[in-house]
């Protein structure tokens, strides 16, 4: 199954994927820091500065799969901040390791949502907290 992930590395500032951006594969984090954010003034959405949102290092992580879930736009962009790897796996690579088995497909597809739900849980409680800080 490790043949379908494609090794890519980048150095410090490249950025992986662009806000707006479709895309028909996702990646997950090998090394290296990056940072998800919001550009300033990108082509899809005007903003007066720049918004960081996330430093992601943790090994495994996946960068993308929103848009390569639900094929819309990514919703952030995602930049090295330091050099690192990713593993990309496309689309077409996906289904055939989804399809090989049912049990395989269970598996990838249970832990994708648990990966998503993880991160909506965090956004939440984010969130709340910056509601507290508001009030106090």
């Amino acid at each position: 199954m490790l043949h379908f992930f494609e090794p890519k590395s980048m150095i410090a500032g490249d950025i992986l994927l662009y806000e707006g951006q479709i895309l028909d594969e996702f990646y997950l984090l090998a090394t290296g820091r990056w940072e998800a954010f919001l550009p300033k003034d990108s082509d899809y959405l005007y903003r007066p500065e720049e918004v960081r949102l996330s430093v992601l290092e943790q090994r495994g992580l996946l960068l993308g799969e929103y848009s390569f879930v639900d094929k819309q736009p990514a919703s952030a962009s995602i930049r090295a901040l330091d050099d690192g790897e990713v593993y990309k796996i496309s689309r077409t690579h996906f289904e055939k390791i989804v399809n090989s088995s049912n049990r395989t497909g269970m598996l990838i597809y249970k832990n994708l949502l648990n990966i998503i739900v993880a991160r909506l849980r965090k956004q939440t409680e984010d969130i709340d907290w910056q509601h507290l800080a508001q009030e106090l």
